[in-house]
């Protein structure tokens, strides 16, 4: 056994050939990123609800019928309840810098992908 550790290994066949990535494997790498990055989005604001007060309680991962979805459901990533109000919060793991102001309907992150406005004050 311990001779072993000093043979060559033989080469193997395929050893030339180079793992060529196809534009189809790339974007099925990206979005299992992007869904790992959500996942742990959702995880740490989970973590900071549950510093909320006694008094506030708090509901993750709801799943709702929604007829216009593919699946037939929506869901939402968490639900506060307060005394004082109902919160819905949608969680976003995006990495950068956002720019916007209160008087802009669009805001950027990173100055190339637009999201709306994130406060309704209506």
């Amino acid at each position: 056994m311990f001779f072993q550790l000093f043979k060559k290994k033989k080469k193997s066949t395929n050893e030339g050939t180079k793992d060529v990535k196809t534009p189809v494997s790339n974007k099925r790498q990206n979005d299992r990123v992007a869904v790992r990055k959500g996942e742990l989005g959702e995880y740490k604001i989970d973590n900071q609800l549950d510093q909320l007060p006694k008094e506030f309680r708090h509901l993750s991962d709801i799943m709702v019928p929604n007829r216009k979805s593919r699946s037939g459901y929506s869901q939402i990533d968490h639900i506060v309840i307060t005394p004082y109000d109902i919160f819905v919060i949608e969680t976003k793991n995006y990495q950068g810098t956002i720019y916007g102001a209160k008087n802009r309907k669009e805001w950027s992150v990173n100055a190339v992908f637009a999201c709306g406005f994130p406060v309704d004050a209506g």
